[in-house]
């Protein structure tokens, strides 16, 4: 015991300033004994308190016509679909434990889909965000191995699609992978549970696993930078079950379905304290816990291991207390531990007894976010980097086009994923309906609805290196881009905002800058933020000097197609479909791929953007969806023309035949990734039509050329077939995996 008293006094020291210490006392009245200690350095940590966030994310625009629950009111946020039905979204990350142990990638599955639950909807749809370091690395190609597998392991287990995703590699994370993972689930709208205790004398019941004594403080280590003075810090890994979560998710539906739940929240970081404290505040309530009736898997554990052990496959759950009985009876035949660990009171105190010793006594409020939980707004200064443009003029010609071409398909951030996604269920209950219908978003049916949901990810750290405003703006414009080329009309935004040590003015600035930037784009837009986390110390300190990750605001985007018959794939249809490109392309090769891979320029402005003509474009395009006047729609990004014009080739072993225009050098046409640019495909019969609207529109337009049967043709000039673009295109991940 005497060990663990002094980890715990570590801890303390670690996860509490002088300042916060101090102010504890003042908001208590009175010192604070060790066990309460730390409950506030878990409770005031960055994971859970977001003292450094929340004052720019409370400002982010959340409220909209199709919004039933808010960000920030519950443990995700729920959207309108159809009728009875309602989608409930979660954005997280798990960045700390997947550095330090990649195969704890599969905690942050279980994690975000456990999120689902307690809002009662059932998970389906998964989509994965990860950034790792130069894949030239022997030791960075196995930690990508190691986290695709523990994904796998969880979702495939759980019976969950993933659906899409985003796969980056730059050498800022070489030390810190990241791990942002986007959910959503369908629940009724009359099953919708809160995670607020509603009445005094309801019943505190621990449903799931027996308690580890993992993840102790896990909250706190996630809010600190990697150094080799904090290795003690590391907490127990946590292992994930996905069978044991399966069969608590179809428990705990059966229960909801019952009517028996009055209020549940996810055993998460902070463990059944933050579960307790969190549920009790939002619901004006108070708590008492008993130590004792918490089940365990070993004896050895504390009261503070107990209650702050992040134990995997676990719920909190509020319950009448006539209704016991039922739910003890549906537990017994899944076979899942349930223990009855505490009671609602209604005098707003965190009571923990152990032998009817009283551990602690506070009030719910002094530990929570919006409560006693410090708000910080810290001091930020503008790095002052030169923002450099670079044009096409300012580079050398490469010369030989072709090899550039078989260069990009190839370079890592822009070949085929298919590799990695073969390693993970993309069909499990046959609602992904992109497996047969590629399109720039992930697309589910809905049972009972002819309402499709379509979902995207989207963020390019090297937008937002020098521009963290602007880059952040591109993110969220083709993230939601992304689903009108699908059909679709974007209706909520989810963000993870992964940045490095807020306490530095220059990560602050950035990180201020990009939540702005997402403030204006979303309210332009009518697009409110439905979910969103922030990671903060995403930094790695080594002998006298700290590594960090690149500002890595990621975009998850949520849209409805009205119909099946709206659904549009990237996937040319037809030899002799006319290809057109909306929107302009210019000589600007600003923050492009092509800059950084062929001539090693990284360090540049954002591309240009304008945020009321990617509006206009966006409209445009869902018009011509609409109206059946384009075959496929397929944005411009990564990589730029070339690059999406041979994945719209792809799926039907189709080529082009295209012409470059005059007063754009050829490299930054096909290279270039200037924004708000679609390409589509147009049938004969179409043509008359979609040109009458698009002169109507005034809108930029370049006629590109036409479908062939497999040769790729720029200028006239033989760029070789689509079969050999295939096979390079789909193979070179798993080349370089290979070594």
């Amino acid at each position: 015991m005497g060990n663990r008293n002094e980890i715990h006094q570590q801890q303390i020291s670690a996860f509490l300033t002088s300042d916060e210490r101090y102010s504890i006392d003042t908001l208590l009245g009175r010192k604070p004994n060790d066990f309460e200690l730390n409950m506030f350095a878990a409770m005031w940590s960055e994971h859970i308190s977001y003292k450094s966030s929340v004052r720019w994310i409370e400002d982010l625009p959340v409220k909209g016509p199709n919004i039933l629950v808010q960000a920030g009111d519950e443990n995700a946020g729920v959207i309108d679909i159809d009728g009875d039905l309602a989608c409930v979204i979660k954005m997280e990350s798990h960045n700390h434990p997947t550095a330090v142990n990649p195969g704890e990638a599969a905690v942050g599955v279980g994690n975000i889909h456990r999120d689902l639950v307690a809002m009662g909807a059932r998970p389906v749809a998964q989509l994965n965000i990860l950034r790792f370091g130069d894949l030239r690395d022997p030791k960075i190609r196995e930690s990508v191995k190691s986290v695709v597998r523990a994904l796998g392991s969880y979702s495939n287990s759980f019976g969950v699609p993933v659906v899409g995703g985003e796969i980056l590699f730059d050498d800022s994370y070489a030390y810190n992978p990241l791990l942002n993972l986007m959910a959503v689930g369908l629940v009724k709208k009359d099953r919708i549970i809160t995670a607020s205790f509603k009445k005094k004398g309801d019943q505190v019941v621990l449903i799931g696993r027996k308690t580890s004594g993992s993840g102790v403080h896990g909250a706190g280590f996630a809010s600190t930078p990697f150094s080799g003075n904090t290795k003690h810090l590391v907490p127990e890994t946590q292992l994930a079950d996905p069978h044991s979560g399966k069969i608590l998710c179809d428990s705990l539906m059966e229960m909801n379905e019952a009517g028996l739940i009055s209020a549940m929240q996810d055993v998460g970081a902070g463990g059944v304290l933050c579960a307790a404290s969190e549920m009790a505040f939002r619901g004006s309530r108070g708590v008492r816990i008993d130590v004792d009736s918490i089940p365990v898997m070993r004896e050895d554990l504390d009261p503070i291991d107990i209650l702050l052990s992040q134990s995997q496959e676990q719920m909190l759950i509020s319950i009448s207390p006539g209704n016991l009985a039922r739910l003890r009876e549906i537990a017994g035949k899944w076979e899942i531990m349930h223990a009855t660990i505490g009671e609602v009171t209604d005098d707003g105190k965190l009571v923990v007894v152990q032998d009817e010793d009283k551990l602690c006594d506070l009030p719910v409020a002094s530990l929570v976010r919006g409560g006693g939980a410090p708000v910080y707004i810290r001091d930020m200064k503008d790095p002052g980097r030169k923002v450099v443009k670079v044009s096409a003029d300012e580079v050398p010609f490469p010369g030989r086009l072709k090899e550039v071409a078989r260069t990009m398909i190839v370079h890592p951030n822009i070949a085929s994923r298919r590799d990695i996604y073969e390693q993970f269920d993309t069909m499990a209950g046959l609602s992904n309906m992109g497996a047969f219908f590629p399109s720039d978003a992930g697309v589910l049916s809905i049972p009972g609805s002819k309402k499709l949901i379509a979902l995207s990810v989207d963020g390019n750290s090297r937008y937002v290196r020098r521009e963290p405003r602007k880059g952040t703006m591109i993110a969220v414009a083709e993230a939601a881009r992304n689903i009108v080329c699908s059909g679709g009309k974007p209706v909520a935004l989810a963000n993870g905002l992964n940045f490095g040590d807020p306490g530095d003015l220059r990560v602050y600035h950035d990180f201020t800058e990009s939540v702005k930037g997402i403030r204006l784009i979303s309210e332009k837009m009518q697009v409110p933020v439905i979910a969103g986390n922030v990671s903060l110390n995403n930094v790695t300190r080594r002998d006298q000097t700290s590594v960090s990750v690149q500002p890595t605001p990621v975009i998850g985007m949520v849209g409805i197609i009205e119909n099946q018959e709206d659904m549009t794939s990237i996937s040319f249809r037809s030899k002799g479909d006319m290809i057109y490109m909306l929107g302009r392309s210019s000589n600007d090769l600003s923050g492009s791929e092509y800059l950084a891979a062929i001539h090693l320029v990284e360090e540049t402005a954002a591309p240009e953007f304008d945020l009321d003509y990617e509006m206009q474009l966006q409209q445009i395009m869902q018009t011509l969806i609409r109206d059946g006047l384009v075959r496929s729609a397929h944005d411009v990004s990564l990589g730029g023309l070339f690059v999406a014009l041979v994945e719209c080739c792809l799926p039907n072993n189709l080529g082009f035949d295209i012409t470059s225009p005059a007063e754009v050098r050829t490299d930054a046409f096909l290279f270039g990734e200037s924004q708000s640019r679609i390409v589509v495909s147009v049938s004969e019969n179409a043509e008359t039509a979609f040109l009458d609207f698009m002169i109507e529109q005034k809108f930029p337009l370049s006629a590109l050329g036409h479908v062939t049967k497999q040769e790729l043709r720029i200028d006239d000039s033989s760029f070789g077939f689509i079969t050999d673009y295939a096979r390079d295109f789909e193979n070179a991940l798993g080349k370089l995996m290979e070594g």
